[in-house]
């Protein structure tokens, strides 16, 4: 402390003003490349080198030029003063001097090069300077002096300013990684939602016809007939059966039988509205409810009509035949829907009842 004191009354005024300056400017920049341009300027006005050269280790070694203007450029292993830096920063050597002991005794004109390492032990910034003409001895320990100076604000102001990139760069790194961590995160939530709603989709699904199931029919019917019932809307309930099933798969198979299944549903569907609840409840038969203000006999006229069409259309070893009853609810009833749909269920074999008489008896016709 008492030498760098000592030294630094051996500046003249302006040399001081000068290092007083860079100190306070490299502690305000933030940035690398300010703070070069500003050593440039400070070595161009208080040591007037021909050329520089800046060695810094850290993660990676650093090499920056200067050149008599003061202009940082980055530089390479080709450059004249490298190996002069190299064998400070790898702790080789001290301040360079190539003068011998009788020129140092006589106070011989000092070397044209100049190269100085902070701290003198396990370097980690080396600064070299070159001149075009020899120095005289107090020009040259004048140099060394404020050279020395240089560099350790140099090193301190890169150093803050490394250290403080690097902090930005792990806040980046884990910043970065907690987004990819949320993104996949949210996908892995999203997939989960994606099954789940696949599953669920799947167990309100009659597999063979793509019509709910018994269970997607009365989780979805139940709340329409809720809302109908509260609003006092009309509603109806259709059952539906299909016409001889058993025989279609003891004469050609339950391959042939699925094929009817899937035509009537198909039919049946296409019956009624989108916003309709169709279902295949199991088996042959077939179940829908409807908010529709058309009388339960329009639907049922509506279901013939489409199974005609259907069979002058398509080729098939069979004809596409179905049962069906039909009933209004009545929302000022109190009555579940379960009651509706057994009435139907009821409605529909009467209606099968029947047309088997009339097949079996022509003239009751």
């Amino acid at each position: 402390m008492k030498k760098n004191q000592a030294e630094a009354r051996l500046l003249a005024p302006g040399q001081l003003c000068l290092l007083l300056t860079l100190s306070r400017d490299l502690l305000q920049t933030d940035e690398a490349s300010g703070a070069l341009d500003m050593i440039g300027q400070a070595l161009v006005e208080l040591v007037r080198p021909q050329s520089a050269l800046l060695l810094l280790r850290g993660d990676r070694l650093d090499i920056v030029e200067f050149d008599h203007y003061g202009a940082a450029h980055p530089a390479g292993t080709a450059h004249p003063l490298y190996q002069t830096g190299m064998s400070l920063l790898s702790g080789l050597g001290g301040a360079t001097d190539d003068r011998t002991h009788e020129d140092r005794q006589r106070r011989q004109p000092r070397s044209r090069t100049l190269a100085l390492a902070v701290p003198e032990q396990g370097p980690v910034a080396v600064l070299a300077v070159a001149w075009d003409h020899d120095l005289e001895a107090a020009e040259f320990d004048e140099c060394k002096r404020t050279l020395s100076y240089i560099l350790q604000l140099a090193a301190a102001a890169l150093g803050k300013i490394e250290a403080h990139s690097a902090l930005e760069r792990r806040m980046c790194d884990q910043r970065e990684e907690i987004a990819n961590t949320s993104v996949t995160h949210a996908a892995e939530l999203a997939r989960r939602d994606e099954v789940a709603a696949a599953m669920r989709m799947l167990s309100l699904t009659d597999v063979l016809t793509g019509l709910y199931n018994r269970r997607g029919f009365l989780l979805q019917a139940e709340q329409i007939y809720k809302v109908a019932r509260r609003q006092h809307t009309k509603s109806a309930v259709i059952f539906a059966d299909i016409d001889g099933l058993k025989r279609m798969n003891d004469e050609l198979g339950h391959d042939a039988g699925d094929r009817l299944i899937r035509d009537a549903a198909l039919v049946f569907r296409e019956s009624f509205r989108h916003a309709d609840v169709v279902a295949r409840l199991g088996g042959d038969e077939f179940v829908a409810y409807t908010l529709d203000d058309e009388q339960p006999d329009v639907i049922l006229q509506r279901i013939q009509a489409k199974l005609r069409a259907f069979n002058l259309m398509q080729e098939r070893p069979y004809a596409v035949s179905i049962s069906a009853g039909a009933v209004q609810c009545d929302a000022n009833s109190g009555q579940t829907l379960s009651h509706y749909i057994l009435l139907a269920d009821a409605q529909m074999y009467a209606q099968k009842r029947t047309r088997m008489h009339q097949a079996a008896c022509p003239q009751a016709r």
